[in-house]
């Protein structure tokens, strides 16, 4: 994703399709979010990112490691979502993407 693409995500707000959340999310809260994601048309998460659209960046060490063990351990079947880490959106602020398809096992 570009950050062209990422600013025009967070200028738009959340919708059925994109959700916003800081890195500090409950695991529940982000799992709820991808299966809701999965078992509709597929979406996006922001990590980084507070609900009014201010870029916050992520602090959470291991940050991919966690989200990928949550899909596999919180979420039934499991999801393997894309992620990717866009650096400095803000000076020395990162957000992280996780994007979760369309599953083909629903329900989630």
């Amino acid at each position: 994703m570009l950050k062209a693409e990422l600013q025009e995500l967070i200028r738009n707000g959340e919708n059925s399709g994109v959700a916003l959340k800081r890195d500090t999310v409950q695991n529940y809260d982000l799992a709820k979010e991808l299966v809701a994601f999965a078992n509709f048309a597929g979406g996006v998460v922001l990590l980084g990112v507070e609900d009014d659209g201010t870029i916050c960046g992520t602090t959470r060490a291991d940050l991919e490691e966690w989200v990928m063990q949550l899909c596999r351990d919180k979420i039934d079947p499991p999801i393997i979502p894309y992620y990717e880490v866009l650096r400095d959106v803000e000076p020395g602020r990162h957000v992280a993407v996780v994007r979760a398809l369309q599953g083909p096992d629903k329900p989630y």
